[in-house]
């Protein structure tokens, strides 16, 4: 399977990003070649990809920072949906929605802070593979050998209508080839066979072709392997490719899980459940693409698996042997200091229950309504912070409440339960 290029990528979002990455990945091809003598595309993505994987390892510590805290807030978040599993009215919506805020306010933390780095890392991947699927486009010292060959080439009467049959094999049936940076990106998909097919083309230059393409076959391979080539279904070296691509993918997205002791809490987390849904299609994606794509891109997607699972190992390490309650006073801690400079008030309880105050204000709902003594906020920071070892059935507690919600009885009933709980630590 070939892939369409369109050159240099020039979109928004995406062009400064590939633009950048390109300036990258060409300084470490020349660095390679002219202090090491070595000129391969292979062994510059792997370092390229081991730059970017140190680059990427504070968004890395950040995400499983917040899935550490995650796992604690869970129990309380699900006693919350459980609490208004069969109540649709509006009412009961918004207070579900404030008691949950209320619990993230607790713990310093937001609904979306997972979802944040992800959402940084998808632009981040999305301009690696552009820059990795079409090389002589960001690197010149590697594009000079196809300008070497195109320049001859459209000097050829009719060059364009000779190569339509080698462009429609290579999904460029509609290319402008009369553009050179478009011929440069067809003879980048060639492989041996239609490297030999454009000398048959062009025999008055099968010298020059013969002497740029060897160039350019040597500098796409990797041992054994032919990076222009796709493993396929053949036995050859190149289904190493896929098969370490699906182990390093499999052990990289498990030490993402940092796993949960609790097999109970561990099937109803959605979390969990979703960890373990991706440690199974992940791999089986990996193992799927490497044998459709490129060898090129095998070689990157198990550079970049083989280097997260080394730098998450020591990620892990750190996140484990940090106390949960550190995690939390830090993020209640950044939290208060976006506020200050926002000119709101440090979170507390006073605060949190003025949200919901606001809530209900917003949606014409009458009477006061008190947020459940478990997700509100002590004013001492101390208090804020949640002993692991010591946490209260948040289930039974949101469960078992008896007394209308928002009533004096249902008030009072907090408070003496809030203040049990406190005496019993």
């Amino acid at each position: 399977m070939n892939l369409i290029l369109l050159t240099k990528s020039n979109t928004f979002i995406l062009g400064w990003i590939t633009a950048l990455f390109g300036y990258v990945m060409e300084f470490i091809y020349n660095i390679s070649s002219s202090i090491f003598g070595i000129e391969n595309v292979g062994l510059a993505i792997i370092l390229f990809t081991v730059v970017v994987t140190l680059l990427m390892i504070p968004l890395t510590y950040n995400q499983q920072k917040s899935m550490k805290i995650n796992k604690l807030i869970q129990p309380e978040i699900q006693a919350i949906q459980n609490k208004y599993k069969n109540k649709t009215d509006q009412k009961s919506q918004i207070r579900m929605q404030a008691e949950t805020q209320a619990v993230y306010d607790k713990y310093g933390t937001s609904m979306t802070g997972g979802c944040l780095t992800s959402l940084i890392t998808l632009p981040i991947m999305l301009g690696l593979y552009r820059v990795i699927m079409n090389m002589p486009a960001y690197i010149n010292s590697f594009k000079v050998y196809f300008l070497n060959i195109a320049s001859q080439i459209q000097l050829q009467e009719g060059f364009a209508g000779k190569l339509a049959e080698l462009a429609a094999s290579n999904n460029l049936k509609n290319a402008d080839l009369t553009q050179v940076n478009k011929l440069v990106d067809l003879m980048y998909q060639f492989n041996g066979e239609e490297w030999a097919q454009l000398q048959q083309i062009f025999p008055n230059l099968s010298e020059v072709i013969v002497e740029n393409s060897t160039k350019i076959m040597e500098i796409m391979s990797f041992g054994p392997i032919n990076l222009m080539e796709s493993p396929g279904m053949k036995i050859s070296w190149a289904i190493l490719i896929p098969i370490l691509a699906g182990a390093s993918q499999w052990l990289s997205t498990k030490m993402m899980d940092m796993g949960n002791k609790d097999g109970k809490n561990a099937q109803d987390d959605p979390t969990a459940q979703t960890m373990k849904t991706m440690n199974t299609i992940f791999p089986l994606m990996s193992v799927f693409f490497c044998f459709t794509f490129p060898c090129y891109i095998g070689i990157y997607w198990v550079a970049n698996s083989v280097f997260r699972v080394i730098t998450q190992f020591f990620i892990n390490k750190k996140v484990n042997n940090t106390d949960v309650n550190d995690l939390v006073r830090q993020n209640i801690e950044k939290k208060n200091k976006k506020r200050a400079r926002k000119g709101l008030p440090p979170l507390s309880e006073k605060t949190v229950e003025k949200n919901i105050e606001e809530l209900e204000r917003k949606y014409g709902m009458a009477g006061g309504y008190s947020a459940p003594a478990q997700t509100r906020m002590a004013a001492s920071p101390a208090r804020n912070m949640v002993d692991a070892g010591k946490q209260v059935n948040n289930t039974e507690y949101y469960n078992n409440r008896a007394a209308k919600p928002g009533s004096m009885a249902a008030k009072a009933q907090m408070v003496k339960e809030y203040n049990e709980k406190n005496t019993k630590k």
